[in-house]
């Protein structure tokens, strides 16, 4: 997969080295002239992957859709906490309902 289209704050992801459903929670910049990188938050017990550069999303990470989360990340003790009180259950359904239409064994990815 090469260029694939810049990756949006809660756009819903297969990340497929581990089976496993992501959300993109940040979207940082790079150098000049170099498209930018994202961040990731997997659903399966919130771990956070933190940074693919544009070309390593390309690589590993396959979009799905936007799930409606808009979030603004401050830093990773926020985000644990966002994630425990359950801030992003609704996009993580949302993100494995979107991944079961790509491959059904993703719809009871905790």
């Amino acid at each position: 997969m090469t260029n694939l289209p810049q990756l949006t704050v809660g756009e819903a992801v297969l990340y497929s080295r581990e089976r496993a459903v992501g959300l993109i929670y940040k979207v940082y910049e790079r150098g000049p002239g170099e498209r930018p990188g994202v961040q990731l938050l997997l659903s399966r017990g919130g771990r956070d992957l933190s940074g693919f550069s544009a070309e390593e999303a390309d690589r590993f990470l396959q979009p799905l859709e936007h799930t409606g989360l808009r979030y603004e990340f401050t830093h990773v003790g926020q985000l644990h906490a966002d994630y425990h009180r359950g801030l992003f259950a609704a996009a993580f359904a949302t993100a494995r309902l979107l991944a079961g239409f790509q491959d059904p064994r993703y719809l009871d990815v905790p």
